[in-house]
């Protein structure tokens, strides 16, 4: 059976910055497990540890907008950046998830009815298909949580509720 297609995923600077920061591998599995990540053209750049050259090692493909897309984005006005609105842009138009922590994004593209994820859920998705084991990917969400200021320690232990709930009765 042809089955359903895994979900295209576009991955922001916030993301791409906790992972760069913490474990770039978990974006190289979340390409083998979880289905194509893309990043918008200017956002490694944002990403101190990220260049074109990087990305295609981890196997992210780097997105060129389209003139109408970035025209679209530099013409809008409002609390994005330039950036988040080219990521919810590309998402929108080509259905990708958009993979951000930055809330001002999220709940723009939820208005805009693009499909939105936390950077912990790419994480949590890699548990449920045993691309990560339990204890790393708590291990690596707890990094994120001492590097991230903005990441607040009460979203650190929820997610740690909800890796032990998948797999109940084990350590």
């Amino acid at each position: 059976g042809l089955g359903k297609e895994p979900p295209m995923l576009l991955v922001d600077a916030s993301v791409l910055i906790d992972f760069a920061t913490t474990d770039l591998t978990v974006l190289s599995l979340a390409v083998r497990h979880l289905g194509a990540l893309h990043v918008p053209r200017e956002v490694p750049d944002e990403v101190d540890q990220l260049d074109d050259a990087a990305c295609g090692e981890l196997g992210i493909i780097v997105v060129d907008g389209s003139l109408e897309q970035i025209t679209e984005a530099g013409a809008a006005r409002g609390r994005l950046s330039f950036e988040d609105r080219w990521c919810m842009i590309l998402a929108r138009d080509h259905q990708w998830t958009c993979v951000t922590n930055d809330g001002a994004l999220r709940r723009a593209c939820e208005a805009g009815g693009v499909l939105v994820m936390w950077g912990l859920q790419l994480i949590r998705n890699l548990v449920v298909a045993e691309a990560i084991a339990p204890a790393a990917a708590v291990t690596i969400a707890e990094a994120i949580g001492r590097t991230n200021p903005r990441m607040a320690p009460a979203v650190v232990d929820e997610f740690r509720r909800q890796i032990a709930g998948l797999f109940p009765g084990r350590p």
